[in-house]
């Protein structure tokens, strides 16, 4: 860390005593992981973006003062403007795909203040075809229940040019289940319908994908119309925070710490494993979409890391055990914590730990 504080100081000296303005900006294009982007060739409708993530490398805060487009075909976004060290942020850029078409570029200003004064230019590049227009312009799911199917999704695809266009064949990820009607074809002008349904077995997660439509295009390049599937699969049962910090402790010392399970319907809790017998919990009562259950901790005598995981086994059939990690350092009575030893020297003398059902 010392070193990147240093660098940062340098450059600063290199800025006053009249280097040149680009090898200024250096430290701040160093944040981000890359400088361009080439979306290819999209439907006019279609809902477009691309993240440019960046992170805080250096000691001090970073502030992003504004975010300017030289286009208006591409609107850019920042996710957070003030990053501590090691804090990540993100530049969305959104390509505008109902007001523009054909081959458009875009420059997008970051301009930082602090802790210089920066500028970093990203840069943006896009083909929007307007002889396919998609209504609405992406598959959106919204939040779903893990384990379960989701309501079916539709949109249309309106093509106008050739009389003998066609879309022949559908690519989709395997949790996606599809299905394509031809719903009017007149002279040049032809309408399909895209339904689209997430299967049960869906990842946990946010969803951000593509369903390929392949069409009888005899250019390769405008063959495959490409259609973003976004959703967010939500686990069944979930429980915060996790992980579970219960801090800088003296020998012996005792917290108490509230878990909240959360769930998309009644349920209960069958059954809590604790890592050792320095724990204490209790069984919460009838079944409910909401439990808050109490974790009691006794820090040994010894001194060291504590790491470990809470499991909860509820009556939901098919679910998985929920497992909670937790660490706690135990330090000599009156250290702080820049006494407490770090991560590497802690490793070697972690307290051994067992799991224990709790009666």
């Amino acid at each position: 860390m010392r070193k990147k504080r240093i660098s940062l100081l340098a450059m600063l000296g290199l800025i006053l005593f009249g280097a040149s303005e680009l090898c200024a900006q250096d430290w701040a294009k160093a944040m981000f992981d890359h400088l361009s982007h080439d979306f290819g060739i999209v439907l006019r409708g279609q809902k477009v973006e691309h993240r440019f993530r960046f992170k805080n490398l250096y000691v001090e805060d970073v502030r992003v003062e504004s975010i300017t487009s030289s286009c208006g075909c591409t609107v850019p976004q920042v996710t957070k403007s003030l990053l501590k060290t090691n804090e990540e942020g993100e530049v969305v850029a959104t390509v505008n795909t109902l007001q523009f078409q054909g081959q458009k570029e875009a420059t997008i200003r970051v301009r930082f203040s602090e802790p210089f004064p920066a500028e970093v230019q990203l840069h943006c590049y896009v083909y929007i075809r307007s002889d396919v227009v998609l209504e609405p312009g992406s598959l959106a799911f919204g939040t779903i229940v893990a384990g379960t199917a989701s309501e079916p999704v539709s949109l249309t695809a309106n093509y106008a040019g050739r009389p003998t266009w066609q879309i022949t064949r559908i690519e989709a990820p395997p949790y996606v289940e599809t299905e394509l009607k031809e719903l009017s074809r007149h002279l040049s002008r032809v309408t399909y319908q895209l339904m689209a349904r997430i299967k049960a077995e869906a990842p946990i997660g946010y969803l951000r994908d593509q369903v390929v439509l392949i069409t009888n295009d005899p250019d390769p390049k405008f063959s495959h119309l490409y259609v973003t599937l976004e959703g967010y699969v939500a686990p069944a049962i979930s429980a915060r925070p996790s992980p579970l910090l219960l801090g800088l402790l003296a020998p012996g010392q005792t917290v108490t710490r509230t878990v909240v399970v959360q769930g998309s319907g009644p349920f209960e809790i069958s059954k809590i494993e604790l890592p050792s017998e320095s724990f204490k919990a209790k069984l919460p009562g009838k079944k409910s979409n909401l439990h808050l259950v109490s974790i009691e901790f006794t820090a040994p005598m010894s001194v060291g890391k504590i790491q470990g995981m809470i499991r909860l086994e509820t009556d939901v059939g098919g679910m998985a055990a929920i497992e909670i990690p937790i660490t706690a350092q135990v330090v000599s009575s009156g250290a702080t914590a820049s006494d407490a030893p770090s991560s590497e020297s802690a490793d070697s003398s972690l307290v051994p730990v067992e799991k224990m059902a709790q009666p």
